[in-house]
Parts: structure tokens; C-alpha cells; sequence
């Protein structure tokens, strides 16, 4: 492996949940929606204090809500905003822009005509509207450039952080064709030797090279963690199939996206899609579980129901750490480590159910009838009450509403020897409840049956998620009986 100097600095920039940059297109476009709102209030007003001699501004609030509506709509819906695609642009920007102003007058000229509503504006004031602000658009273009490429200069911002991997030629040439690009940066570079790229396609040496190769990309997975990695580009032919599948396979068990710097395996992932990075194209082959707006909507969620249900549910929390206190010694809360959201760690809270406050390497899951667990424990551990501060982790960013339910780190590191695709229920946020919960499958997982059980309904909810379903799946863990099956 070799290491890669970052090519644009990283020092105090922010990174989203669900996709880096999120904060900056809703600055591009909140900018232009800022831009046309002015530039239509402003022609409009000095258009009738010249011609009529008098201010009318809320039909030109009107239009331009309109304007900017039918101006960013199609950006939005080809993700344009992104930084690392709207920077990359270069000079397709100036006939973008033009294109998007043109189309976004012709929808508000047709609209105007199917509701009749044209003539209650001044056509000479849409014309000047129009002019001034595809003047005023291309001057913020150049302005917004100009801050941009400043801030992630200065390191203001996080850039899209890619990392390769590939044959050392490869490797290479990759960063030279990658060269200086805005709101990227190439983090990390890592080399794989040629012998046993060749041993891979050896059927008499495939087993004893999966093995080798398995302990590379595993390493190289911790190094993306650590270092913030959002992209990997492979850089390989179709002919190293095995390289390929098995590094699709590392790697998607990282909240990352994986792409191909290669054609030709549009028949193994059905989900390929041509991608630009800045300057280069690619094959995406894996995205990230949760888009930037579903990201967004589903942290919404959490806020609003946790904040909710913390008010509503005050008294009963209240009540219920009065009653532990008293029912037996020890703490009231019960904190323990656990991997959230791409296994970074966390303090998880609990109301103490039980006489031990295990947290270290080896920890003994609770069964049914477990000697351990205390007479208010039980009852709590019956109902799941004792998961309520658990809100408060929601507050806090490490947990979700709804997600896969977070095991303790010691049962974490068993578990992902018995189960492969196990660290992939961490590429979203641990939940309160979750869809294995609602269909019966909580409690211990004394055996791999169980455990496996466990695992594919987590994914399944990672594949299909939707608000919808974190509703379904909520009303389900107050209704439905399986949810308080198994208790322990």
C-alpha cells in the first residue's frame, strides 16, 4: 500500500450524513432563489415607480417563487447542486445556466397562458426581469466559483474525499488524469501487487490468494475509515473478476460508494451507473445506503418524534428511574459501548435492568430467565421501557428511531466471524427499534440460524428504506405482539 498526499486541505471542513457537501448545494441554491428573488423584486419596483409612479412588489414576488421553483427543479432532480459536480462543469456552466433561465421562462409563459393569468403582468417588465437576471445569474456563477475554490483551498470545507486502488501503473496514471479538481481530493492510494492479481484468476492457487487478498482489503478498509474516505475507485479490467467481486464485497461493508474505472460488467451489478467525478468517469457499482435528502428526512424524523416523545414521555421516565433506584442498588442508567453509524463508537443508555454493568471484552448475552436481571428489570425488559433514554441518543446523532438494533462491541466482534455481511448493518444509524425487532427476531442469538435471521431482515431495511416504512415499523413496535417476543 502506498499513501497518496491530499491535494486539496482538510482541516476544518464539515462532512454530511449521507453524502459530503449536502450543506454546500443548499447554499448554491438557496443563492440562486436570494438572487432571482431580487433581481424580480427590484426590476419590478423600479419598473412601475418609473411607468406608473407607483410600488406594487407582490406580483413580483410571485413570479420570481415561480421562476426560482422552475429554475432549480430540474438542477435538483440531476443533482447539479453537488459541489463536485456543479465546480466540474467548467465551461458547460455559462450554457447550463443560459439553458435552465430559457426553459424556466418558456414553463412560466406556458403556464401563464393555460391559467390565463399573463395578462396581469407587465410584459415589458418579464422581458427586463428576464435579461437582468440571466446577467445577474452568470455574475453569481463566477462569484460562487471564485468563494467556493477559495474555501476548500483554505480548508474551510471538506472536499469529496476519493480513494483508488489498483495495479501500481495504474495507480499512478489514475493521478495524473485525476490532476488538481474543485471539492475533491485524492486521500488515500493503494497498490496491489501484480503476482497476486495473477493469482486470483489461478484456479490452483485461488484459495491460498482470496485469503491474502482478504487480509489486504480488510486492512484497507480500516484506513478508509479512518481517513474519511466517501469514494473508491477500482482500478482494474473485467478479466480480474475475483479482485473485483471481492473488493465490491470489502468495501460494501463501508457506507462508501465503489466505482469502476473500467467497462464490461454491466451483466454482474444491476445497478451500475456512468458517473463523473470531476474529471473522470466511472462505473458506479454501490452507493450509499441513504441519499443527502433522505438523509436529511429521516434525521428530520428523529428530531421531531424524539423531541415528542421526550416531553410526552417525561412523567413515565421519571417514574420509572424513581422505581429501579429503589428496587435494587446500583445507577439508575445503564451506559455501554456500542458501534453506530459506519462502527464509530458510542455510549448507549439504557435503565438498568440487571446487577451487572458488563462493558468489556467478553460479555455474557442475556437469556430468558437470566439470574441477573432484576424484578423491575423484567418488567421493563417485558415492555421495552428500559429503551426509552435511548431518546436521548437520538437527540444526541449517535442513534435513529429506527434502525438496526446496536449489540455491544464484544458480541459486535463475534458476530461479524459468524455472519460476512454483518458490518454492513452499521452503513446506517442504529435504531431504537427496528424490522428484525418487529418480526420477532430480538432477544439472544445463541445460534447462527438466529443470528443470520437477524442480520437479513437488517438489510432488507437498509435496501427498502423509506419514511414510510420507519412509521410502519414504529406503530408495529407498539402494536404488533412479535415485538415483545423473545424478551430477555
Amino acid at each position: 500500500m502506498s499513501g497518496v498526499p491530499r491535494i486539496a486541505r482538510v482541516t476544518r471542513g464539515r462532512e454530511w450524513p449521507g453524502g459530503n457537501g449536502f450543506g454546500i448545494s443548499v447554499m448554491i441554491g438557496t443563492a440562486y432563489v436570494v438572487a432571482i428573488g431580487a433581481v424580480a423584486l427590484t426590476t419590478g419596483l423600479l419598473y412601475h415607480a418609473t411607468v406608473y409612479g407607483n410600488l406594487a412588489p407582490q406580483e413580483f414576488v410571485d413570479v420570481a417563487i415561480l421562476v426560482a421553483a422552475l429554475f432549480l427543479l430540474p438542477a435538483i432532480y440531476r443533482n447539479d447542486l453537488w459541489p463536485h459536480v456543479w465546480l466540474g462543469r467548467g465551461r458547460r456552466r455559462l450554457t447550463r445556466v443560459t439553458i435552465d433561465w430559457v426553459r424556466a421562462f418558456a414553463l412560466l409563459l406556458a403556464i401563464g397562458f393555460l391559467t390565463k393569468t399573463s395578462a396581469q403582468y407587465s410584459r415589458a417588465w418579464l422581458v427586463l426581469f428576464f435579461l437582468v437576471g440571466l446577467v445577474a445569474l452568470v455574475v453569481l456563477e463566477a462569484a460562487l466559483v471564485w468563494g467556493l475554490r477559495a474555501a476548500y483551498r483554505n480548508g474551510r470545507i471538506a472536499p469529496r474525499r476519493i480513494a483508488v486502488i489498483g495495479p501500481g501503473s495504474a495507480v499512478e496514471e489514475f493521478k495524473k488524469r485525476f490532476a488538481e479538481s474543485p471539492g475533491l481530493a485524492l486521500v488515500a492510494g493503494w497498490t496491489i501487487d501484480d503476482n497476486l492479481l495473477a493469482a486470483t484468476r489461478n484456479a490452483a492457487c485461488a484459495d491460498v490468494a482470496r485469503a491474502n487478498l482478504d487480509t489486504l482489503l480488510a486492512s484497507i478498509r480500516e484506513e478508509a475509515r479512518q481517513r474519511g474516505v466517501s469514494d473508491i475507485v477500482v482500478l482494474v479490467d473485467s478479466s480480474c473478476d475475483e479482485f473485483i467481486d471481492t473488493a465490491v464485497e470489502a468495501f460494501g461493508l463501508m457506507p462508501v460508494s465503489v466505482h469502476l474505472d473500467a467497462a464490461g460488467l454491466l451483466e454482474r451489478f444491476g445497478e451500475i451507473r456512468l458517473e463523473r467525478i470531476g474529471p473522470i468517469a466511472v462505473l458506479g457499482l454501490t452507493v450509499q445506503p441513504l441519499g443527502p435528502l433522505q438523509a436529511l428526512g429521516k434525521r428530520a424524523f428523529d428530531l421531531v418524534f424524539a423531541g415528542m416523545a421526550v416531553v410526552l414521555l417525561a412523567p413515565l421516565m421519571l417514574l420509572i428511574a424513581i422505581v429501579v433506584k429503589l428496587d435494587s442498588r446500583g445507577p439508575v442508567l445503564f451506559r455501554q459501548r456500542r458501534l453506530g453509524y459506519n462502527q464509530r463508537e458510542f455510549k448507549i443508555l439504557k435503565f438498568r435492568t440487571m446487577s451487572t454493568l458488563d462493558d468489556g471484552d467478553t460479555i455474557e448475552q442475556a437469556r430468558r430467565n437470566d439470574p441477573r436481571v432484576t424484578r423491575v428489570g423484567a418488567f421493563l425488559r417485558r415492555w421495552n421501557l428500559d429503551e426509552l433514554p435511548q431518546l436521548f441518543n437520538v437527540l444526541a446523532g449517535d442513534m435513529s428511531i429506527v434502525g438496526p438494533r446496536p449489540h455491544a462491541v464484544a458480541h459486535d466482534r463475534q458476530f461479524e466471524k459468524r455472519v460476512l455481511a454483518y458490518p454492513r448493518r452499521a452503513n446506517v444509524m442504529p435504531g431504537i427499534t427496528g424490522w428484525a425487532q418487529v418480526n420477532g427476531f430480538r432477544g439472544e442469538t445463541d445460534t447462527d440460524d438466529k443470528l443470520r435471521s437477524r442480520v437479513e431482515h437488517d438489510l432488507y431495511y437498509i435496501d427498502n428504506w423509506s419514511l414510510g416504512l420507519d412509521v410502519y415499523i414504529v406503530l408495529l413496535t407498539v402494536l404488533s405482539p412479535k415485538s415483545y417476543r423473545n424478551a430477555a
